[in-house]
């Protein structure tokens, strides 16, 4: 999940996911299931407050987890 360092925003590298083959888990790209920036924190709505969305290898399709919604 990305989160800032006190430098720069750091993300997580994409991993395959050992329960789900053929699936990847990948950074949302907000801060650690926040959406960045705004006055008061609100949860992000891409990936549903969790901070990683997964991508499917061969389709390249995403979803919040393997065989539910897309993203």
């Amino acid at each position: 999940m990305a989160h800032w360092n006190g430098e720069k925003i750091v993300y997580m590298e994409a991993k395959q996911d050992d329960k789900y083959p053929g699936w990847d888990v990948i950074d949302c790209g907000c801060c650690v299931g926040i959406m960045w920036g705004g006055e008061i924190p609100l949860e992000c709505q891409h990936c549903d407050g969790s901070g990683v969305i997964y991508q499917h290898r061969e389709s390249g399709i995403r979803a919040l987890y393997p065989g539910g919604p897309f993203c």
